[in-house]
C-alpha cells in the first residue's frame, strides 16, 4: 500500500532531527515524571507481557496505577528459569527497545519503527484489566495511526527518532534510580537466587548503559554498525 513508507526516504541518522528529538527526549524524561512515566511502565510491563506469551506462560493481563506503578499477571507458573526470566526482562525491556528501535532507523527503516509501537500497543490495550491500561496505550495507538496514516514524512521520522531515545534514556534513568533501591522484581530474583539486589540492579543499569552507548551511535553517527 505504502502508507507512511515515505518516511524511510527521510534522513534521520546524523541529521538535526536525530538530534533534536534526542534533546528533547532528555528532558521530557527528566523533568515529565508522569508524561513519559507511563509509556515507560508500558514498556516495562510491555517486556513482561511479551516474555509471558514466548516463554508459553501465558498473560492474565497488566494493570496500570496512577502513579505509574503496575503490574503483570500470568496464568501458568512455569520453572525456576522461566520464572527468573520474567522478572529480569522488565527493567531491561525499555533500553534493549530503543536500541532495536535505533538499529532499525541505522538500516533505513524508521517506518517500522511506528509500526510495531502500534502493533505492542494494541496488545496492551487487549490485556488491560483497568481503565489507565486501556487508557495509556489507546492514546498512543490513536495518535501514531494518525501519524501514519496523514503525517508528513519529516514528522514521522522525528516521532520514531524520539520514541527510540525515551526508550532509551528512560529505562536508563529507570536503573539509575534502581541502584540504591529495593525493586518487586529485584525482590523476586534475590529470593530464588540468592544473589543481592545490588547485582540485579547494577546489571540492569549496565544494559542500560550499553543501550544508550551503541543507540547513540546508531543515531548520530553514519554509517556506524553493530560489530
Amino acid at each position: 500500500m505504502g502508507v507512511g513508507l515515505g518516511v524511510n526516504d527521510v534522513p534521520i541518522v546524523g541529521e538535526p532531527v536525530a538530534y533534536g528529538t534526542a534533546f528533547i527526549a532528555l528532558l521530557l524524561v527528566a523533568f515529565s515524571r508522569y508524561v513519559i512515566g507511563y509509556p515507560l511502565t508500558l514498556a516495562h510491563e510491555g517486556g513482561h507481557m511479551l516474555n509471558n506469551l514466548l516463554l508459553l506462560r501465558g498473560n492474565d493481563g497488566w494493570t496500570l496505577a496512577d502513579d505509574a506503578t503496575a503490574g503483570t499477571s500470568f496464568k501458568n507458573s512455569r520453572g525456576w528459569l522461566v520464572k527468573n526470566i520474567g522478572n529480569f526482562v522488565g527493567y531491561a525491556t525499555p533500553p534493549l527497545l530503543g536500541l532495536a528501535a535505533a538499529a532499525l532507523i541505522a538500516m533505513g527503516n524508521p517506518w517500522a519503527v511506528l509500526l510495531a509501537t502500534i502493533v505492542l500497543c494494541v496488545l496492551a490495550v487487549g490485556l488491560s484489566r483497568n481503565a489507565l491500561a486501556f487508557t495509556v496505550p489507546a492514546l498512543i495507538v490513536i495518535g501514531l495511526t494518525w501519524l501514519v496514516l496523514a503525517g508528513s514524512g519529516p514528522l514521522q521520522a522525528a516521532f520514531a527518532a524520539g520514541i527510540s531515545w525515551v526508550l532509551l534514556f528512560g529505562g536508563l534513568l529507570e536503573t539509575i534510580r534502581n541502584l540504591s533501591g529495593k525493586t518487586g522484581d529485584g525482590e523476586a530474583l534475590v529470593g530464588r537466587t540468592w544473589i543481592p539486589h545490588a547485582i540485579w540492579n547494577l546489571v540492569w543499569f549496565l544494559i542500560a548503559v550499553i543501550a544508550v552507548i551503541v543507540g547513540a551511535q546508531l543515531l548520530l553517527r553514519p554509517g556506524y554498525g553493530i560489530g
